[in-house]
Parts: C-alpha cells; sequence; structure tokens
C-alpha cells in the first residue's frame, strides 16, 4: 500500500510538465526524435530540480527537525494548492506555451520543476524510494512529457490536462495528510 501511495506522489509531482508538452509540439512539424529530446529535458529537468530541493533542504531544514511532520504537511500544502490554482489557468488555456527558442523551453521547464524543488527541501524528513526519487522523477517527467506531446491541442486535452492536475494537487494534498496523522510512515 506505501509503495503504491508513493508511486501515486512521483507521479503527481512530475506531473507538471504534462500541460507544457501539450504546447510544445502545437504546430506537429517537430521531428520525432526532437520530441524525445524535449521530453528527456523535461524529465531531467524534474530530477534536477529534486536534487537542487534536497541541497537546499539540507541547509536549514535540520532546524525544524522537532516540528517535521508540520513542515512537510506545509510544504506539500503549499504546493497542492499552486497546483489547484495552476489547474485553473490550465483550464483557461494560460499555461500553454509555444517554444520559439531553447532559452524559453529550459526557462519554462525551471518552472515546472518548481515543486519538484519546494517538496526535494524536505527530502530529510520524507523520502519515498531514497535516493531513487529523483531517477523516479525524471522517469515520470519524460513519461508525462511523451503523453503531453503525443496529444492533439485540443479544448478536450486542455480540459483533461486541467484535470489531471487538479486531481495532481488534491492527491499530494492527500498524502500530506496521511504522512501527517501516520505516526510509523517512514
Amino acid at each position: 500500500m506505501k509503495i503504491a501511495l508513493y508511486i501515486l506522489f512521483v507521479l503527481a509531482l512530475s506531473y507538471n510538465v504534462f500541460p507544457l508538452a501539450l504546447g510544445l509540439n502545437r504546430d506537429r512539424r517537430s521531428s520525432h526524435l526532437l520530441n524525445v529530446f524535449h521530453a528527456l529535458v523535461f524529465g531531467l529537468i524534474q530530477g534536477i530540480m529534486y536534487w537542487l530541493g534536497v541541497l537546499l533542504g539540507n541547509t536549514f531544514m535540520h532546524l525544524l527537525e522537532d516540528n517535521q511532520k508540520i513542515v512537510v504537511l506545509g510544504v506539500i500544502t503549499a504546493v497542492s494548492i499552486r497546483m489547484l490554482l495552476e489547474s485553473l489557468k490550465i483550464r483557461k488555456g494560460e499555461r500553454l506555451f509555444s517554444f520559439d527558442n531553447y532559452v524559453k523551453f529550459v526557462v519554462m521547464g525551471i518552472a515546472a520543476g518548481i515543486n519538484t524543488l519546494i517538496i526535494g527541501m524536505t527530502a530529510s524528513y520524507l523520502s519515498p524510494f531514497g535516493n531513487l526519487l529523483p531517477l523516479l522523477l525524471v522517469i515520470a517527467g519524460f513519461a508525462w512529457s511523451i503523453a503531453g506531446i503525443s496529444m492533439n491541442l485540443s479544448r478536450n486535452n486542455i480540459i483533461l490536462s486541467s484535470l489531471l492536475h487538479l486531481f495532481g494537487g488534491i492527491y499530494l494534498f492527500i498524502f500530506a495528510l496521511v504522512y501527517f496523522f501516520t505516526q510509523n510512515w517512514l
């Protein structure tokens, strides 16, 4: 049961690249190899941002160790609220971008990885799958990106993306509550 919760956690956390990938190949002129490269970059950014969050969290999270459950609950709740608000933007079509240069592409990939950076800061208290989590985020980010790139940009797919983002945010909040109320989580 715990493994299933962890897998859903990884999928929900890495979902932020899907709306970007959905808008990435909107004109269908990119080659398949280029799309795979873009998906790989999105996935790598997810793993790197988590790892940077771990490094950042290691500098000061030890100061909050007495309140670790509250810290994890607060951080994951903040990320889930952010995802809920972003789901509304996706539904309106505000989170779909066309990437006319690689600087914008990388900047948007980093912006999509902010949630993983924030969650990475709590890794000293909560780290599903241990040191494998950054690799799993790369894989999940790649998979979400491939799924987004392969879909047509239509109103139905935008609504689907918004709903999945909403469900991801809700799941992260539920995950945080389970972590908070369960005594034997780690």
